[in-house]
């Protein structure tokens, strides 16, 4: 365990100055480095497969639905009787409320590193884990079970991204639409909105395959998640150009992390993490 963790201060600090270049100059250094410890503990709790501390570290909502032996038969598979040699962690960034964190590890005889990425919540009472990437699949999502509140959050999330500032994160020149067209995929959220009086118009991309009608656009709309946490909610947003460069082609799809906190009952806007 020594061998492995060795040097703690410095794999502390070295997790806050990679966050450092991203976290915005109000985020506070007690919050980065809180971060940073968490990621660390989690990183141990790898290396000696502790899965009961892993699974302390998630989110209420994730433990609600999901028992610890489901979670710890997840970590055993990844496993696979396998043993860490070697392990390292860091703050990728801090984007509002969330933190992404890679952790990389090397099992005995063999030379690649395994890298876990983590997303993290800061609730406001220190920070939960929110997802463990290449250890949990689709089967683990959770908070998707209040279909009318997904669809009330899912709609504040769009106004969001409707708006003037919502629409500037993109840096694309988009114009507030006419007439909102939404993809549907038939996931959690997808229902009807009161959009500030935006009509909105339901469509497949198969049917625009098939040379169906559109309201003329800049963009489309599609919902890749929607999760609800207690009194907080993440809708992630894609947004598809329609318009195409001078080589023919569309322009790349385009996202955003929406976090909403509710209050009296209404979900409103908080906070921007990841734009891509």
């Amino acid at each position: 365990m020594s061998g492995i963790f060795r040097g703690r201060l410095l794999l502390l600090f070295a997790a806050l100055a990679g966050a450092a270049s991203a976290v915005s100059p109000v985020t506070s250094l007690k919050v980065n480095y809180e971060l940073a410890l968490q990621t660390e503990r989690l990183t141990q709790a790898l290396v000696n497969n502790r899965s009961r501390d892993i699974y302390r570290m998630f989110a209420p909502q994730f433990a609600a639905e999901h028992s610890f032996p489901r979670f710890d038969s997840a970590l055993s598979r990844w496993f696979q009787g396998r043993r860490i040699v070697r392990a390292s962690h860091r703050v990728v960034e801090i984007k509002g409320p969330a933190g992404y964190v890679s952790s990389w590890l090397v099992f005995e005889g063999e030379k690649d590193y395994n890298y876990v990425y983590q997303n993290w919540l800061n609730t406001g009472h220190g920070w939960q884990l929110i997802w463990l990437s290449r250890i949990l699949d689709p089967s683990f999502s959770y908070g998707q079970t209040d279909s009318l509140e997904l669809v009330n959050a899912a709609g504040a999330g769009l106004r969001y991204v409707l708006s003037t500032p919502g629409l500037a994160r993109f840096r694309s020149g988009y114009e507030r639409p006419d007439t909102v067209v939404m993809l549907r995929y038939n996931r959690p959220g997808e229902g009807e909105y009161p959009l500030d009086g935006l009509p909105v118009y339901w469509t497949t991309m198969a049917e625009i395959l098939r040379g169906g009608h559109v309201p003329r656009t800049q963009f489309l709309l599609s919902l890749a998640l929607v999760r609800l946490m207690d009194d907080m909610a993440l809708v992630v947003v894609d947004i598809t150009p329609t318009a195409r460069s001078q080589q023919g082609q569309t322009s790349r799809r385009r996202g955003i992390e929406v976090y909403l906190e509710r209050i009296r009952g209404d979900w409103r806007f908080r906070d921007v993490g990841k734009v891509w």
